[in-house]
């Protein structure tokens, strides 16, 4: 007689509720960074868990990482809204992606191979609330103006062109 009832492997199947909350993380990501969910519209849990097929936990979590992100705000007694940034915080994230854009480019030229994983997480998330505030013109915008778009690593060019 076993004391412990046998345990199945860990597989996907184990992991779908957290991978179903990234999974609609990342939809509902796209459609904020796309304005198809422009800034100040309401988040409605319900709707989105009917349109995805899902109870509304999932959706709920997904908005939570969503609102530590900054893509969303939450309202006491209200939901959640897409962020709305103002002029000033505008300011502070083009100054923010300067700084670390600049931070990259010393990383590059003193240790090509060196972690940069965490000045690169910062600058995409810098990016992505430029790319909130102004739309879905911004990453053709950046392209235009030699800066890399809100998921990708600055070049060595790029950076070098900065400076």
């Amino acid at each position: 007689m076993t004391l412990f009832p046998s345990i199945p492997p860990p597989s996907a199947q184990a992991m779908q509720p957290h991978s179903l909350c990234i999974a609609i993380a990342d939809k509902l990501r796209e459609r904020i960074l796309a304005h198809l969910m422009p800034p100040g519209s309401d988040v409605n849990d319900g709707a989105l868990a009917q349109e995805f097929g899902v109870s509304r936990t999932p959706v709920r979590e997904a908005m939570k990482l969503l609102c530590h992100e900054g893509l969303l705000t939450a309202h006491a007694r209200r939901g959640m809204t897409v962020t709305e940034l103002s002029a000033h915080q505008v300011s502070e994230a083009r100054q923010l992606s300067a700084l670390l854009v600049s931070r990259l480019r010393e990383l590059e030229l003193q240790a090509p191979d060196s972690c940069m994983e965490l000045t690169l997480s910062m600058y995409r998330l810098a990016q992505s609330r430029l790319r909130l505030s102004l739309g879905p013109g911004f990453a053709e915008s950046a392209q235009a103006a030699g800066q890399p778009g809100p998921g990708s690593r600055p070049s060595p060019a790029q950076l070098a062109a900065r400076h």
